[in-house]
């Protein structure tokens, strides 16, 4: 019954980055993160990366835009939020990762098609004994549009780091403040909700 969500840049979508500009896409707004450490590396039809450059080499950290159709609908809001409960603590594979915790609750009132979650795992791709584990922390938000329950978004922020090693505030800051800038606007009349094309296409807005 239950659906499935799959989930070098030119120097326009660099500026824009830095000064943190808004963008409009089919159905939802999110800010591009603010400052020159960010560096859009993904754009797709469904999926938005930028990647940010920290203090330290053994620490990296990203935030997404991610979204995509369900089939069928979600019988209630806590139906949907075990639905993101399966998602966020399904475990690709076992051998690698361990996850550690996770934490999924209602967004509250102003979101109530949303669920906020937060996930440690621990990713043992070093091979190098328990020195070598990494910690893998992803937050974020993960909604059904108000508009269109068939509609998946996801706004998170990652970060891989030592296990052990705590994200320094701003950084967390940062990441927040991209998820909170999720909003939500009318479906597309088309249905089209593609939100680029390829990685080095420019949005609708830096176009015009």
């Amino acid at each position: 019954m239950h659906r499935k969500a799959g989930w070098a840049i030119g120097p326009i979508l660099t500026i824009l980055a830095c000064l943190g500009v808004a963008d409009d896409f089919p159905g939802m707004s999110v800010e591009s993160p603010a400052g020159d450490q960010w560096v859009q590396v993904q754009r797709t039809v469904h999926t938005l990366v930028w990647m940010r450059k920290t203090d330290r080499a053994d620490m990296t950290m990203g935030v997404a835009l991610l979204t995509q159709g369900v089939s069928g609908e979600f019988a209630s809001h806590e139906d949907f939020t075990q639905w993101v409960r399966k998602t966020k603590e399904s475990n690709p594979d076992p051998r690698r990762f361990r996850l550690v915790s996770s934490l999924i609750e209602p967004a509250g009132d102003g979101l109530p098609s949303c669920v906020r979650y937060i996930t440690d795992i621990e990713d043992t791709t070093g091979g190098a004994g328990e020195e070598s584990i990494l910690r893998l922390h992803v937050a974020g938000l993960a909604c059904l549009h108000p508009d269109d329950p068939s509609r998946f978004v996801d706004a998170q922020y990652s970060a891989r780091m030592p296990r052990g090693t705590e994200l320094p505030p701003e950084l967390e800051e940062e990441g927040k403040a991209f998820v909170e800038s999720l909003s939500f606007r009318p479906p597309p009349a088309d249905g089209d909700w593609s939100l680029g094309d390829s990685v080095s296409a420019p949005s609708r807005r830096q176009a015009s």
